[in-house]
């Protein structure tokens, strides 16, 4: 028989013994509530999924098109199937977020989209374009997204509407800047190299960032959501008390998560067409460019704003309210959009535009833990996103079409208009979800 050393007893042990909150010297350590250090992390990580959000991608449509000898159509097929063949795979990113953390998954992820844009820049012709489309909608829109908002839900729980609204507006912010730098990056650059700067960009500021300071739960450090009091002992009962966690299995059961998940539809259908289509959008109205990059930075001030409004009202009042002026506000930019030739006409647009955004970005990222718990809340809003990025799939492809057929926008947004208008009824009509009483 072998016999153990004391070293060797000493690795045993430690390998048994259950982990001790608060053995994190990085959180020990935090003067402030470590919870605002995975909020700046997940904004970090919010701003870096710029190059994978349909308002970056606008930008490079034009060369894409004239560089491989495309139509419109084509394109935006292309990048339609992309996004819906990235959208599979984010329920299984949800639950690696459950079980493995947002910090892990989180340096695989800003890996692997390094590696994307690096390899966008050489792009040769439509089917190149179309794993482009997939790589970069999957990992940037999709899954970095997703691992940034699920860590602020983590950590904040009575606060999340208010956190969620904090990080919506600096990121709405960040947008309206962004698409002017890279508008002028374009043009100083070729758009391959304008990958290439992306790419290290993301690089320099993900993996970092979630390697270093990323956190998973705050009941891994003897602590509990909001800083609340508590003492390390009673966490697991405090957090029983606090919160009711449906599997993704019992909340598919409940009306309102499909009205809701038509409500995340919707938004990212025709908000993506409105955004990846607004360049040509302006143009039939007799504005160039500098007017669209102008009024998209419009946007993002008014979805900035949006937010606060938004983080007030998920704390306080019943998210069906919420989603039917998400609605309100997308059906009157549907409306806006055909008729926008004036300047006061572009402001009304950015602002419903805008408002429409800032709820979204808002609802999304605080309803669901709101509504079905933290437990589950990966595997729950990867399935969600994955309803989501299909609409954001399908939505380009829609706008190219009806472009293509009729010569203008007006009939696929006065489809969306209608199809908005549906969803608001439903999302006042429908109850909150109730468990059947346990026998």
């Amino acid at each position: 028989m072998r016999i153990a050393y004391p070293s060797e007893t000493s690795k045993i042990v430690r390998l048994l013994t259950p982990r001790v909150p608060g053995a994190s010297r990085l959180v020990a350590a935090s003067p402030v509530y470590y919870g605002w250090i995975v909020w700046l992390v997940a904004l970090i990580g919010a701003i870096c999924s710029s190059p994978g959000q349909s308002f970056s991608v606008s930008l490079f449509m034009d060369f894409f098109i004239e560089d491989f000898g495309l139509d419109r159509t084509t394109v935006s097929s292309l990048y339609g199937a992309g996004t819906f063949v990235a959208s599979l795979g984010l329920t299984w990113v949800g639950r690696r977020i459950d079980s493995l953390g947002n910090r892990h998954v989180g340096v695989v992820i800003g890996v692997l989209f390094f590696i994307v844009l690096m390899l966008s820049s050489l792009i040769n012709g439509p089917i190149m374009l179309f794993f482009a489309f997939a790589g970069l909608r999957g990992l940037g829109q999709g899954a970095l997204t997703l691992v940034s908002s699920t860590s602020v839900a983590n950590w904040f729980r009575q606060r999340r509407g208010r956190m969620m609204s904090l990080l919506a507006l600096v990121f709405a912010l960040f947008q309206g800047i962004y698409v002017n730098l890279l508008r002028l990056l374009l043009e100083s650059l070729d758009w391959r190299q304008a990958f290439i700067a992306l790419g290290v960009g993301v690089a320099a500021l993900v993996i970092p960032s979630f390697a270093l300071l990323m956190r998973n739960r705050p009941e891994q450090y003897g602590l509990l959501p909001d800083n609340a009091a508590s003492q390390p002992g009673d966490i697991d009962d405090q957090k029983a008390d606090i919160e009711d966690n449906w599997t993704l299995a019992e909340a598919i059961r409940t009306p309102i998560l499909w009205v809701f998940i038509a409500a995340r539809i919707l938004p990212s259908a025709w908000g993506t067409g409105l955004i990846l289509h607004q360049v040509s959008i302006f143009a039939l109205l007799d504005h160039s460019a500098q007017v669209t990059t102008e009024t998209f930075a419009l946007i993002s001030l008014f979805a900035a704003a949006s937010a606060l409004l938004a983080g007030y009202l998920i704390d306080r009042v019943k998210p069906s309210y919420v989603a039917a002026l998400q609605m309100l506000a997308l059906l009157s930019a549907c409306a806006l959009a055909m008729v926008m030739r004036d300047t006061w006409l572009l402001i009304m647009y950015a602002l419903a535009f805008g408002l429409g955004m800032g709820i979204g970005y808002v609802f999304d990222g605080a309803v669901w833990p709101n509504l079905f718990g933290r437990r589950f809340q990966g595997e729950i809003r990867g399935f969600v996103y994955t309803s989501s990025v299909i609409g954001s799939a399908l939505g380009p492809a829609i706008f190219g079409l009806s472009f293509d057929a009729s010569g203008d926008y007006e009939p696929v947004l006065w489809l969306g208009a209608g199809l908005c208008l549906l969803v608001l009824i439903a999302a006042l009509l429908t109850p909150s979800p109730h468990r059947k009483t346990a026998s």
